[in-house]
């Protein structure tokens, strides 16, 4: 059943998940362009974070789909948001219910594939041979499921079932469903899946030998492991709002992230923590790389992020455009909450010192240990909150006014690095090459913090 949302929660619905939803879309236009799918045929679904699920409308052009397009099912196929889902809403739900593992669902009527699902005498439970070797690390066995008009719910228990120990499976006079941990894997098992029928097709009639059962045991398909990620919290937000799910929703690899100051890092770290991927102050990281613990041939600059001010709610704008200006709202707040342990606090209470202001902040100062200095303008234990940029913004109620006066800002450098220990690992190089790219850039820009310094 549809449900009946208001115009302002169905908006922030289309905006929900936009990293998610562009992964879907890149994947749909990809099986168009690959002429895995025709016509309006086909459809693409993936698991976001909060058990949701993003599908392909019904009737889409999944050439020329777009994220606002996409619909929002939960776990069982009912409708939540967006346009009417694919009418195989249901078998997207039950493949995904089956296999935990995965987040993305493929389903397509490709030629070759349907082909076969059309021949007598195909073994129900290995429907498509292993030929190749790609076939057997991408796909593995195919079970062949009996024929159910399009749209039949009664499909979803068959193909729950199969589903638990099966990532792909062909539907008789239809075409193949494939499950992986993400949409690239997704979208490369069901090209693979058609490449096999092609070839299977090639060859009925003449003499041919499939990989022996110990060859394609041996390159089953395997779970990519999460990836432990230290990060410093000046560059969270754009990480969870965007880049990590991101990363997640394409490649299926997991990411268990760790978010402190970059001394808090250090700490744990001294203690014998081994972050695989690490982002932190720059200076921070070169002592790590050379002391062993951080890959140093894997270290790049990230991005850069300054201080700023935030003010509660409703507030007006403080003057921050000199030096003068600063020391008149500092010294006139209430109370100013800055960072105990972050850099930004560090050089905050660095800068008091320098202007002769320090005694007098101090004295009525909110010090946050460590965290969100932005949430105490929320809760008025203060007027001002001092931060780098990008940390301010990850408190949404409060009103970021601007950055300090550029002849007193401090730049914080952060940088990325491998762990040592992880440095042929490719799950962790995979996360390191997409927090170096160009849209996780843009994300950080979105998010208060500027390119590096070359």
């Amino acid at each position: 059943m549809t449900a009946t949302h208001s115009a302002e929660e169905r908006a922030s619905a289309a905006a929900s998940h936009p990293a998610a939803r562009a992964a879907v879309v890149t994947s749909a236009r990809a099986l168009a362009a690959r002429a895995l799918v025709h016509g309006r045929t086909g459809n693409v679904s993936l698991r976001t974070g909060d058990g949701s699920v993003l599908i392909t409308p019904t009737g889409a052009d999944l050439a020329t789909v777009l994220p606002q397009d996409l619909s929002v099912i939960d776990a069982d196929g009912a409708h939540l948001d967006g346009p009417p889902p694919s009418k195989e809403a249901f078998l997207h739900a039950a493949v995904l219910r089956a296999r935990p593992d995965a987040r993305a669902v493929v389903h397509t009527h490709s030629t070759h594939a349907a082909a076969v699902s059309c021949l007598d005498g195909l073994d129900a439970d290995d429907a498509l041979p292993a030929l190749t070797a790609y076939y057997a690390m991408r796909v593995g066995r195919l079970p062949l499921l009996p024929y159910f008009a399009p749209g039949d719910a009664q499909l979803a228990d068959v193909a729950e079932e199969k589903a638990r120990t099966h990532a792909a499976l062909l539907l008789r006079h239809h075409g193949p469903v494939v499950a992986a941990p993400g949409l690239d894997a997704a979208l490369d098992a069901v090209e693979e899946l058609e490449q096999t029928a092609r070839i299977f097709l090639l060859l009925r009639g003449t003499d041919h030998t499939p990989l022996t059962e110990d060859r394609r045991a041996a390159l089953a398909p395997q779970l990519p492991g999460a990836v432990a990620l230290f990060s410093a919290l000046a560059i969270k937000k754009a990480l969870d709002d965007v880049v990590l799910e991101a990363f997640t929703s394409t490649t299926g690899i997991g990411v268990e992230g760790v978010y402190e100051p970059t001394n808090v890092l250090l700490e744990q770290i001294a203690g014998g923590a081994r972050p695989d991927v690490m982002v932190g102050v720059t200076g921070g990281l070169e002592k790590l790389a050379a002391s062993g613990v951080l890959d140093a041939s894997s270290l790049r600059p990230l991005a850069r992020v300054g201080i700023g001010v935030a003010v509660p709610p409703g507030a007006p704008a403080v003057d921050l455009s000199s030096t003068r200006a600063l020391v008149r709202a500092l010294t006139s707040a209430r109370s100013v909450a800055y960072s105990r342990t972050g850099a930004s606090g560090v050089a905050f209470a660095a800068l008091l010192e320098r202007l002769g202001i320090a005694e007098e902040v101090n004295s009525r100062a909110t010090v946050v240990e460590k965290g969100f200095t932005a949430l105490a303008v929320t809760d008025g234990r203060a007027d001002l909150a001092v931060q780098q940029l990008s940390e301010l913004r990850f408190v949404p109620e409060a009103r970021v006014v601007g950055p300090f006066p550029e002849e007193v800002q401090h730049y914080t450098d952060l940088s990325v690095a491998l762990g040592a220990h992880a440095a042929r690992d490719p799950e962790a190089t995979a996360l390191l090459r997409h927090l170096t790219a160009a849209p996780a850039r843009e994300a950080y820009r979105v998010a208060g913090l500027e390119d590096p310094r070359r």
